[in-house]
């Protein structure tokens, strides 16, 4: 057996590590990488950590075995009484006022471990906002181990999670088990645990859930990450939330410059940042330290256009008869119709699939195929700007070809994500219903209008739209998710 960490093998775990997790593991942590590996690798029966890095390098299930192993899961209900005090006293008050209209609160604990707080917050909400009972309370929790969201999800703790919890509150929501507690069901119903690796472009979005939100607890996470992937991830955050949506991070987080898009509230003994209520609604550029509408367009091959391309795409001209043009641009057009894109950000899903329409069902009015040119090359350049992840450039060029192609259904729903995932929910109807006019059985498009009724707590709407989505597609497992969640 040789389990030793060696100079060639641990800039190996340390980058996969870092790329793939964000785990951060420089040379005065490399014992800690090493212990850690040395564990993983003796729960998955290997003898050599060459062969576990070659495993590794395959995805799941040995990645996520060494990430269980890497991760910390230290937590305990209540933790940080200052920051729940603010959240109870300040925090939630604010949402909820602003929130009165629509009766929607939207939390996510992102990075939530075994449970404890994601089910803290359910259990205050319970105890001390009882009146919100006929509001759409939704409690995200994500974690990138899948370990941990095994035992959030059995929610049975010792003794040990409780130790700034008092008796009289582990009493009214747990039951004993043998010298074990499980949380009442109806308590552990209100939260929904879901794996999310944070380093990932896969939030936020409407998908998932994480886009829109009230309030978002991301506590003693980032201290895992190095400088470039915080700034990253706190980037994300700020995206993910509402304008006026609060943000609590742990007491041993970077510095406040990480924030610097934030507000700075300070309450007792903690500080919380908040999204401006006025914020816009694009991100902030870290890298010009501006709000802007993203970079230039850019080819398939990741080659931004010249000024050239740009006009042509700007006067209709096609890229393929233009001399400057890329040849990795033609030839990423799919022929002879394209698939629908999915956003870079957002995580596979079943929705994205391919599914067919029997034949009865058909629409009077088939989907109207790409075969201009000019269409087809504004369709490779989209995808390409979302690969970037450059939405508001994609958006710009979704205009474009709608405006060529106005009965472009998988544009009109792309259209309508986007404008989901920054919460433009109005906007977003609208795509749905162009794309509903076009095509009466589009299931996504369904699908996609019965999240946003959900998210603006339209629930009755959205429960129909999810219904007609499955009726189209029984096999539609998103949309039964979807009208489970709501019944």
């Amino acid at each position: 057996m040789d389990l030793c960490l060696t100079d060639d093998l641990y800039p190996l775990f340390r980058d996969i590590l870092l790329s793939r997790a964000g785990l951060y593991y420089p040379e005065r942590k490399r014992d800690d990488l090493a212990y850690g590996l040395n564990h993983a690798a003796q729960a998955s029966g290997y003898h050599h950590l060459r062969t576990l890095y070659y495993d590794m390098l395959k995805g799941e299930p040995v990645w996520n075995t060494v990430v269980e192993y890497l991760t910390v899961g230290e937590t305990y209900f209540f933790r940080n009484a200052a920051q729940f005090a603010a959240l109870r006293q300040h925090i939630l008050p604010d949402v909820i006022q602003r929130q009165s209209a629509l009766k929607s609160l939207r939390i996510w604990s992102a990075g939530c471990a075994t449970g404890e707080e994601p089910y803290s917050l359910a259990m205050m909400i319970h105890s001390d906002f009882a009146y919100l009972d006929d509001w759409h309370v939704s409690i995200l929790a994500t974690d990138i181990n899948v370990a941990f969201l095994q035992r959030a999800r059995a929610a049975v703790y010792s003794n040990w999670s409780f130790r700034e919890t008092s008796d009289a509150l582990r009493r009214r929501f747990f039951i004993e088990e043998q010298n074990r507690w499980r949380l009442r069901p109806e308590i552990a119903r209100r939260v929904t645990f879901m794996p999310l690796n944070l380093v990932e472009q896969e939030y936020p979005s409407v998908i998932n859930g994480t886009c829109a939100l009230d309030i978002i607890l991301c506590r003693n996470v980032m201290i895992y990450f190095d400088e470039a992937t915080i700034r990253q991830v706190v980037e994300r955050l700020y995206r993910a939330l509402s304008p006026g949506g609060w943000l609590v991070v742990g007491h041993a987080e970077p510095q406040a410059s990480m924030y610097h898009q934030f507000e700075v509230h300070n309450f007792p003994h903690t500080v919380i940042y908040r999204k401006a209520l006025n914020a816009p609604l694009f991100a902030f550029n870290t890298t010009h330290g501006v709000f802007d509408a993203g970079t230039r367009p850019t080819l398939a091959s990741g080659k931004p256009l010249t000024t050239n391309q740009i006009q042509s795409l700007q006067t209709g001209h096609s890229l393929e008869a233009s001399p400057s043009a890329d040849a990795s641009l033609i030839a990423s057009v799919p022929q002879p119709v394209p698939s629908p894109p999915a956003i870079p950000d957002s995580p596979s899903s079943p929705h994205t699939a391919q599914r067919t329409v029997p034949a009865a069902m058909q629409p009077d009015r088939p989907r109207i195929a790409m075969v201009d040119p000019m269409s087809t090359a504004l369709w490779a350049t989209i995808n390409a700007r979302l690969a970037l992840n450059d939405r508001y450039g994609a958006e710009e060029l979704l205009h474009e070809l709608l405006r060529l192609e106005p009965a472009h259904i998988e544009g009109l729903l792309l259209l309508g994500r986007l404008y989901a995932d920054r919460g433009a929910w109005d906007s977003a109807y609208q795509q749905c219903a162009q794309a509903l006019d076009c095509d009466p059985l589009a299931t996504d498009a369904h699908f996609l209008l019965a999240q946003i009724y959900e998210h603006q707590g339209q629930l009755d709407q959205a429960l129909s739209a999810y219904r007609r989505a499955v009726y189209l597609d029984r096999t539609f497992v998103a949309g039964w998710l979807g009208m489970a969640y709501i019944w």
